[in-house]
């Protein structure tokens, strides 16, 4: 697939799964069984709206990210809001309160009025949560206006032929000292072409992913240095997203996103695909 084709499919899929939640905000029981199995607790997503936790989570990037209440935390592609309203409820459990700010941005018009919904339900301080409807390649903040980026399984959705632009944009971002909390799926060996042109196992973030070392050489061409970059397999089972029964899920998206279900029932994504925690420090004598 080419680029714009890429771009469109995606869109297309995630903005249907936004629809679907706004129209039917709820927690499916299997979104909160992936969303625990790669460590969020049960409290933390009942504290949410229904309609925030979709179930496409690979992995928690806030678990260590450390986030302090003085900070600017951006994260990429923030579909419902889950990282931010987390993060947010985080930073409010914090003495003295919060002076920081959370953004989150994302292609998807319908995902950012998701969002929306999400924080306005979560009664939120007023500015504390800004969602912006932007790709990922290009951010309109200022740069070194970020303490902290983070991302859940959604670089890999960016064609590979951008995927340097979405670095070169978190290191614009990050301030000197910044970091970088990423949870994603990497690939474990190449794919043949049958698997990276099934449109619906590219919206379920399988097809698009990368080798590790392609990410880690986006990474350092984009500034950040070897030394300072940490990839850690969390050997998550990646089956969790089999058997889903209602149709949201970063890899069993709905018939309409794609070819159909029938390709990704019968991959196993453990074969394919890992999910990682991938951090990285930008040096603070950066510019």
């Amino acid at each position: 697939m080419n680029n714009s084709t890429v771009y469109k499919t995606v869109n297309n899929g995630y903005s249907s799964i936004a629809t679907e939640a706004y129209s039917n905000p709820s927690q499916p029981s299997k979104s909160a069984q992936i969303a625990t199995s790669f460590g969020y607790s049960a409290e933390q997503l009942a504290s949410l709206p229904a309609g925030t936790n979709l179930g496409l989570s690979c992995g928690n990037p806030l678990a260590t990210a450390n986030l302090h209440p003085s900070e600017t935390m951006l994260d990429l592609g923030s579909g419902g809001g889950l990282d931010c309203l987390i993060a947010a409820k985080q930073m409010l459990q914090a003495e003295p309160l919060p002076t920081g700010k959370i953004y989150g941005t994302d292609r998807s018009s319908k995902m950012i009025d998701l969002a929306r919904r999400n924080a306005t339900e979560s009664n939120l301080p007023e500015g504390l949560v800004e969602f912006i409807e932007a790709p990922i390649t290009k951010i309109p903040l200022e740069d070194a206006s970020a303490d902290l980026v983070v991302s859940n399984c959604v670089i890999n959705l960016v064609p590979d032929e951008d995927k340097p632009k979405v670095f070169n944009e978190i290191y614009r971002l990050l301030r000197p000292g910044g970091r970088v909390a990423i949870s994603d799926l990497l690939a474990k060996k190449g794919m043949p072409d049958h698997v990276r042109n099934d449109a619906a196992l590219l919206i379920g973030c399988v097809a698009g992913a990368s080798l590790l070392e392609e990410y880690r050489g986006w990474m350092i061409e984009a500034g950040f240095q070897d030394s300072d970059i940490v990839f850690v397999n969390t050997n998550a089972d990646l089956n969790v997203y089999h058997d889903q029964t209602e149709p949201l899920s970063c890899c069993t998206p709905k018939q309409s996103c794609g070819n159909g279900p029938k390709n990704v029932d019968r991959l196993d994504f453990n074969e394919w695909v890992a999910a990682y925690q991938i951090y990285a420090v930008k040096g603070k004598g950066a510019v």
